[in-house]
C-alpha cells in the first residue's frame, strides 16, 4: 500500500500523545530485554509465556509506527479538511484493530501461561485453560468483526464505495468492555490458590499486590472505552485523538506489567551481590583495634570460640539450607525466578524424588597477627 497523503502540521497535542507513546514502548522493549536477561542468567528455560510476550513487543510497536503515521495525516483536524487522506487513514485503521486485537490477547495468553507454568493446583489450572479458551473466542469474534463489520470490506476503508456497515462504534465498546472483563477474571484467578499458601500473610498480600499491576491496564482500558465512546465516524480525524493515544498505550502498558514481576530474581541477585561486596571488603582499622582491645581485656581467652553447641540435642535451634531440588530426569527444578518459586506448594516440593541440603557450622578463630 502505497501511502500518498496530504501532509497537515502536527498538533502539539499529537506530539505530546506519540512521545509518550514513544518512552513507553521503549520502556517496554527494555523490560522485556531484562526478563530474558533474568531469565538467561538464572539457567531457566524459556517458556510459553517467554515466547508469547516477546511476539507482543512487535506488535506494541507497530502501533506506534502506525499512530506515528497517522500523525502528520491531520488527526485533530476536522474530516473536511483531511478528506484527502482518508482512504490511507482507513487502512490503517483496519491494520491498527488488528494487530491490537492480536496483541492484546497474546499479552492475555502469556500471563495465563505463566499460571500454568508456576501452578501445580488443579482446579486454578482447569480454570486457567477455561479462561484462555474465552481469550481465544474474543479474539476471534474481535477479527472477524474488523473484516467483517461492512459489506463489500472494501466500504469499511473506502467511503466511495457503496454497501451496508454494522454499526462500529457499538463494536468497538463491546470488544473493549470484554476485553475489561477478561482482564478481571485473569487477574482473580490465583487470589485463592495465593491464599492457601504456607506463607505469612503479608507475604501472601505482597504476591497478590504483585499479580493486582494488572489493573493499572484495566484502569487504562476503561479509559479507552470511554474515549471510543466520543469517537465520531463521520467526523473521524478530528475525534480520533484519544482513542488512538489510549489504544496504543493499553497494549504496551500490559507488556511492561506482565514482565515486572519476572525481574524479581534479577534484583535479588543484584541487592546479593551487593551486599556480598560490602562484606568482603577490607575490614576498618578500627575493627582490627577493638580486636585487639579485646584480647589484652580477656587474655585467658580461648583463641577458638566453637559454635558447634547449637547442634547439641539438649538445644532446638538447627539450621538447613535447601540449595537445589531434582527432579526424576535429575534436573534442577529451582533454577527459575524467585518470585516463582515463592508460589511452589510446599506440598509438591515435599513430594519431590531428591533435595539437597546443606548444614553449617560455624567456627570464629582468632589469629595473632
Amino acid at each position: 500500500m502505497a501511502l500518498h497523503a496530504v501532509d497537515f502540521p502536527t498538533l502539539p497535542v499529537v506530539k505530546g500523545h506519540l512521545l509518550v507513546n514513544c518512552i513507553l514502548v521503549l520502556f517496554a522493549v527494555l523490560i522485556v530485554t531484562l526478563r530474558f536477561f533474568a531469565r538467561f542468567s538464572s539457567g531457566a528455560k524459556l517458556w510459553w509465556d517467554d515466547l508469547l510476550i516477546l511476539l507482543a513487543v512487535p506488535q506494541g510497536i507497530g502501533m506506534l509506527v502506525i499512530q506515528g503515521l497517522w500523525s502528520p495525516m491531520g488527526i485533530g483536524y476536522p474530516i473536511t479538511d483531511t478528506l484527502p487522506n482518508i482512504v490511507i487513514i482507513l487502512k490503517l485503521l483496519v491494520a491498527y484493530e488488528f494487530i491490537f486485537a492480536t496483541c492484546i490477547s497474546t499479552i492475555k495468553l502469556s500471563v495465563m501461561f505463566f499460571y500454568l507454568r508456576v501452578f501445580v493446583n488443579p482446579g486454578l489450572r482447569t480454570a486457567t485453560k477455561f479462561a484462555m479458551a474465552f481469550v481465544m473466542v474474543w479474539t476471534t469474534a474481535n477479527i472477524l468483526q474488523v473484516f467483517l463489520i461492512c459489506h463489500p470490506f472494501e466500504a469499511t476503508y473506502n467511503p466511495a464505495v457503496t454497501g451496508k456497515c454494522g454499526n462500529q462504534i457499538a463494536s468497538f465498546i463491546a470488544i473493549g468492555a470484554f476485553n475489561v472483563i477478561t482482564d478481571i477474571m485473569i487477574l482473580t484467578l490465583p487470589i485463592s490458590t495465593v491464599w492457601a499458601l504456607k506463607m505469612s500473610t503479608p507475604a501472601k498480600l505482597g504476591i497478590i499486590a504483585v499479580f493486582s499491576t494488572g489493573l493499572i491496564v484495566s484502569i487504562v482500558a476503561i479509559i479507552r472505552i470511554v474515549s471510543l465512546t466520543n469517537l465520531d465516524l463521520q467526523n473521524l480525524t478530528e475525534t480520533m485523538i484519544w482513542a488512538d493515544f489510549w489504544s496504543t498505550v493499553e497494549p504496551n502498558l500490559g507488556i511492561i506489567c506482565v514482565s515486572m514481576p519476572m525481574l524479581g530474581s534479577l534484583y535479588s541477585r543484584c541487592t546479593a551481590r551487593r551486599g556480598a561486596s560490602k562484606l568482603d571488603g577490607p575490614s576498618d582499622a578500627s575493627g582490627y583495634n577493638n580486636s585487639n582491645k579485646l584480647r589484652r581485656s580477656h587474655p585467658s581467652a580461648p583463641d577458638t570460640i566453637a559454635l558447634a553447641t547449637i547442634y547439641s540435642p539438649e538445644n532446638d535451634v538447627h539450621y538447613k539450607s535447601e540449595v537445589a531440588s531434582f527432579g526424576r530426569n535429575g534436573k534442577n527444578e529451582d533454577s527459575g525466578d524467585d518470585f516463582e518459586s515463592r508460589l511452589t506448594p510446599e506440598q509438591e516440593l515435599l513430594g519431590r524424588d531428591k533435595v539437597v541440603q546443606v548444614e553449617t557450622q560455624w567456627t570464629v578463630s582468632r589469629q595473632e597477627a
